[in-house]
């Protein structure tokens, strides 16, 4: 998961700037790149290969994703497109951070 957040900061740091200089057309491929990773990082963190799965067989998941996602692959140019992006990623790091804690939490309580 780290692998994937990182690449997601430094995807977020250039959109950043692409939407600061008010550059659609480079932030466009980025943000296409980033809505992936956040697919993947969205069935990884639920353990779920994406290739035979949908969002509704993940459990770990930001609150109205699939609409949420469909208006950000919608419109990947829009600024508000790139907002709702970064919040999906928060939303399912907090998700999968309070996941691991919990099983961290599970394995160390004695039998």
């Amino acid at each position: 998961m780290e692998k994937i957040l990182s690449e997601w900061n430094q995807y977020n740091k250039e959109l950043s700037l692409h939407f600061t200089n008010r550059d659609r057309d480079r932030a466009l491929p980025v943000m296409r790149n980033a809505i992936e990773l956040f697919k993947q990082f969205l069935f990884e963190s639920n353990g779920l290969d994406q290739d035979s799965n949908r969002i509704e067989d993940c459990k770990l998941k930001p609150v109205n994703v699939r609409e949420r996602l469909e208006f950000v692959s919608s419109m990947p140019a829009l600024f508000q497109s790139y907002k709702q992006l970064a919040e999906l990623f928060a939303e399912q790091e907090k998700q999968y951070a309070r996941k691991a804690a919990l099983i961290q939490v599970k394995n160390k309580r004695p039998d």
